[in-house]
């Protein structure tokens, strides 16, 4: 097979193939050949230099690997990659180094708080590179060079090339105190406190300017060729917009499931990062191997299933999938089917999606970043979840992509316990609502700096008290006669919540209606004192118009105790609350059995559901140990709310008489499109799934 040479556009399936120092005695290019046949890989990344080079370098003080002879490694894989009509990146990791390094070069050698050079956690006898020095700026710049003069690549691709903490060089702190007149902080200074704030704000911006300055140096030396960061699953923020908006696409590297995360996790660094970076490609990288930060076993393999999920439910919301391998030496084959797998799905449906875009009804807003508490990130795991398993489609937005707010077809915006937003966001969300849009707000909603509590800016309703402690046996009881009791049968009162939020309703307000109230406090312990002692009367969950809008706030942290605690209920209130936001219904349903993660995509005249199967005893916990084969998978359309996202109205009489003339759809049986089988009724109409496996996908042309 030949594939047809394209653009770095985010079309590509990559294999990446990362050497260890004595892969040079034995790599064997024929066995990488057939790997990269069998996977219809389109592209390849290729270890080069930085820490070891596996190409003769010219380049002083470049470490070129003990066992590389007379080979040039890197330009054996370029020449077959070049042989097959591929894509070629070239790696480099500025990491650390070599004792020799060291010894001529000290000042480019991160340092201890206390002035002590750092040594590598896991390696004794190499060093770690201060990435604000000479280091990433002179040497690593001059080996980008060098490779992209001497090699025919499309791309240069730097690895762990952020650091790893201040760095305390001189070189760093003489240029954190030009920028800002401080020090740089130390373990001493708050976490939250204003000293690492700043340090944040300059490391962006100085490591953005790293970015920008090797992509100008590679095409000083050939025009064409671009630099690549590898960025992990929170750090697509350390990249300003002025230089994300240059790169060709960007790259999540959460390689696996780390312990304690959940299946989903792959798509959501996917959305997370296009919502920073709208319109941007964006790649996740899979290693074959388990990703246990603790453990390390970087040379072995996943469970096939594990692995071919992970890519799996990270295409289906828009990363095209990449795998790498360590180590050339193939000990363990495992893996190579369960890529395959993944690989064809994606050659399956990639197609479709041309051009396509990314489309929902529903928004989460994203506060879950790396300085953010661990309960906003509980509670943002938890909204993920509950959306999951609803079977609701949802994107991001945050303070850098509020433009998302006025995307055709948008019904719903889910705040889920974010303490503050600022005014901006704050005034982008009431207008939202007034423009017909429903709100969510959970945990009370946020704080607006200077203006107070949200809710009051929206329903006039305002915050007495916020109970930030755990509150244990805490419940809440239906209001006789409200809504959002669908699904509790006979139940009068269900869990609450462990943080609570008092409301102040004013006496006589209009338009609030409250669907349940808090059960007063009372002990949980001893037995015999577990009962109320008076009647419920603060609100747990209120709402009420916004100008042609809603809003809606449950005064409980429900988002943060599901993922906590996974309490039915609370997932029943919110598929409740979920609902009344939609309207009563979806542009897209996927109905049946089973756990499905649905993403929707339009495109001129076109509209795609993707669902990855989730289905698994494993799903909240890897690894997964087989496929959960789901039937009686339905997928229903609203047409009209289709068309609202797909800005194109929908006919529903089917194409029988050829492209143009109506609806065609057609289903994913294998990694082969059929035409559906499609019942009508209305503007609605329902197609019948085959039984699904890793993928479920459905597409609409008209």
């Amino acid at each position: 097979m030949t594939a047809a040479r394209s653009g770095l556009d985010g079309t590509h399936r990559w294999t990446q193939l990362t050497f260890v120092e004595n892969d040079p005695l034995d790599f064997d290019l024929d066995e990488w050949a057939d790997v990269i046949e069998r996977t219809a890989s389109t592209a390849v990344c290729i270890s080069a230099g930085g820490y070891v080079a596996y190409y003769p370098t010219k380049v002083p003080l470049h470490h070129r690997s003990a066992y590389l002879g007379d080979r040039d490694l890197l330009g054996e894989v370029v020449d077959l990659a070049r042989s097959r009509g591929m894509a070629v990146m070239a790696r480099v990791d500025p990491h650390a180094v070599h004792r020799d390094v060291v010894e001529q070069r000290p000042d480019w050698i991160a340092r201890t708080e206390d002035g002590e050079l750092q040594e590598h956690w896991a390696m004794p006898g190499i060093y770690l590179t201060d990435a604000f020095g000479g280091y990433s700026w002179e040497l690593t710049t001059e080996v980008l060079r060098e490779i992209a003069r001497d090699y025919d690549v499309d791309a240069l691709f730097a690895n762990r090339w952020q650091g790893h903490g201040p760095g305390y060089t001189e070189t760093a702190a003489a240029d954190f105190r030009a920028a800002t007149g401080r020090s740089l902080p130390t373990t001493a200074d708050p976490a939250g406190g204003e000293a690492w704030a700043t340090y944040r704000a300059w490391r962006r911006s100085r490591l953005s300017d790293l970015v920008a300055h090797w992509d100008r140096a590679v095409q000083e030396v050939a025009p064409a060729v671009r630099f690549v960061p590898n960025l992990g699953s929170f750090t697509a923020a350390d990249l300003e917009p002025r230089v994300a908006r240059a790169v060709p696409f960007l790259l999540v590297d959460h390689q696996a499931r780390g312990d304690g995360e959940a299946l989903w996790a792959a798509g959501r660094d996917a959305k997370r990062v296009r919502a920073l970076h709208p319109g941007k490609p964006v790649g996740l990288i899979t290693s074959v191997g388990p990703e246990s930060h603790d453990f390390r076993w970087k040379d072995s393999v996943n469970a096939a299933v594990e692995t071919t999920g992970w890519i799996v439910d990270g295409f289906v919301h828009g990363a095209f999938p990449w795998f790498t391998k360590f180590a050339a030496k193939i000990h363990d084959p495992r893996w190579i089917p369960a890529v395959e797998r993944a690989f064809g799905l994606h050659r399956a449906v990639a197609g479709g999606l041309a051009g396509a875009r990314p489309v929902a009804e529903v928004l989460v807003w994203d506060a879950d970043e790396r300085a953010a508490s661990e309960r906003v990130r509980d509670a943002a795991s938890g909204v993920y979840q509950v959306l999951v398993e609803l079977g609701v489609p949802f994107e991001y937005v945050g303070p850098g992509s509020l433009s998302t707010l006025s995307r055709p077809g948008v019904r719903l915006v889910v705040v889920p316990e974010v303490p503050v937003l600022d005014a901006a966001a704050a005034d982008a969300l009431r207008a939202f609502a007034e423009g017909g849009g429903a709100l969510l707000l959970t945990g009370g909603g946020p704080d607006v700096p200077g203006r107070g509590p949200l809710v009051r800016d929206l329903l006039g309703v305002d915050v007495v008290e916020r109970r930030g402690g755990v509150v244990r046996n805490n419940y809440v009881q239906r209001e006789p006669g409200g809504a959002l009791q669908d699904g509790f049968g006979d139940a009068r009162r269900v869990v609450g919540g462990t943080r609570l939020v008092r409301f102040g309703v004013p006496d006589g307000a209009s338009g609030i209606d409250v669907s349940w109230r808090f059960v007063p406090d009372h002990p949980d312990l001893p037995m015999e004192e577990v009962y109320p002692r008076s009647a419920a009367t603060d609100p747990a969950v209120l709402g009420g118009a916004v100008g042609a809008g809603r809003a809606d706030v449950v005064g409980f942290n429900v988002t943060e105790l599901y993922w906590q605690a996974l309490q039915a209920d609370h997932l029943t209130l919110l598929d409740n609350l979920v609902r009344r936001g939609l309207g009563g219904g979806r542009a897209a349903e996927v109905r049946g059995p089973g756990v499905l993660d649905v993403a929707t995509w339009a495109g001129d005249r076109s509209f795609t559901v993707l669902a990855a199967n989730l289905t698994d005893p494993m799903m909240m916990r890897g690894q997964r140990r087989a496929v959960s084969p789901i039937d009686g998978v339905r997928a229903v359309f609203d047409l009209d709310r289709v068309g609202a996202l797909a800005g194109s109205p929908v006919p529903q009489e089917p194409a029988d008489a050829g492209p143009g003339a109506g609806l065609r759809v057609e289903v994913l049986v294998g990694e082969v499109w059929e035409r559906a089988d499609v019942t009508a009724s209305a503007r609605r109409i329902e197609v019948s799934l085959p039984p699904v496996r890793e993928l479920a996908a459905v597409h609409l042309t008209w």
